[in-house]
């Protein structure tokens, strides 16, 4: 358990040898919690931090083959994007990163809840995120996974007691870490923040994750097709690449935005377009009302 993503992310970045001439790849797309990190991480232990750049919300894999190569030490990705809903293909990726001896840590907040991912499967190295997108849970919930085949590779910078084995023996001084991802738990973790998440949970699983998944992306598709109809630009990444994130450009997006969410229509403006994310509780019905304002 960590406090939020960007905690995990630091975890990570810190607990990371880098050897001289190494190099770290993020993109031009990434929420600060998946690029501050890096970039102070970079000035302390002197690593290149190269920012491979988008093209209309999304990055090519050969935009990062351009930029990744055997000195690269992490492939820092977002598995969705927070602004242009561009996802990734975690697969391609993987196999880009560990074809150079790179490790890929994702950050998955725009995805988990929604897309039903097989982290270990897939080969990530690295996860992180935390519950107050489409897990549905409070802020403060935040989590790490880590790999089981780099776990020993990782040196956390900070431990603390909730890091330890025999975690409650007070008057044990002779403390070593633990054996997976728990060491990187520096304190007492936000309790009723995790409480929340598990109430929260309790509900997702109810639905097998791979419904949630197509319900989601259904809602999406159709909300990109009702946009097509009344001439709404919007990124369209194709199926391999689409989440359940829709970033649209209508006129006047920041009064739109008021109305909708005057409305009771909850959604955000980033980077000056229009954010609509349907989850899997959604249908069809209230995209319709979505339409009906933006016409």
């Amino acid at each position: 358990f960590v406090p939020s993503t960007s905690s995990g992310v630091n975890s990570i970045a810190h607990s990371i040898d880098y050897p001289s001439g190494s190099n770290v790849v993020v993109c031009d797309l990434e929420f600060p919690a998946n690029y501050v990190p890096w970039q102070n991480a970079s000035k302390l232990y002197s690593f290149e931090l190269r920012v491979v750049k988008s093209k209309d919300g999304a990055v090519s894999l050969d935009a990062f083959k351009d930029q990744v190569d055997e000195n690269t030490k992490v492939l820092a990705v977002s598995q969705i994007q927070f602004g242009s809903g561009f996802r990734a293909d975690l697969t391609q990726l993987k196999k880009l990163a560990h074809e150079n001896s790179a490790l890929l840590s994702v950050d998955t907040i725009q995805a988990a809840g929604c897309f039903d991912t097989d982290l270990a499967k897939i080969g990530v190295d690295f996860a992180t995120g935390q519950a107050a997108k489409w897990l549905l849970g409070p802020v403060g919930a935040g989590y790490i996974y880590v790999g089981q085949s780099v776990m020993d590779e990782l040196n956390p910078r900070f431990i603390g007691w909730w890091g330890v084995e025999k975690l409650m023996e007070f008057g044990y001084f002779e403390r070593t870490p633990l054996p997976d991802a728990r060491k990187f738990q520096v304190g007492s973790p936000a309790m009723v923040a995790y409480v929340g998440l598990l109430e929260s949970l309790k509900i997702l699983l109810k639905i097998p994750g791979k419904t949630r998944e197509r319900v989601a992306k259904d809602n999406a598709d159709y909300l990109r097709k009702r946009l097509s109809e009344i001439n709404i630009p919007f990124y369209d990444f194709g199926p391999d690449h689409n989440s359940a994130t829709v970033s649209c450009e209508p006129q006047d997006v920041e009064s739109l935005h008021t109305e909708l969410m005057k409305n009771k229509i909850h959604c955000s403006v980033r980077n000056g377009r229009l954010r609509v994310s349907p989850h899997f509780y959604n249908n069809h019905r209230e995209i319709d009302r979505i339409i009906k304002h933006l016409s």
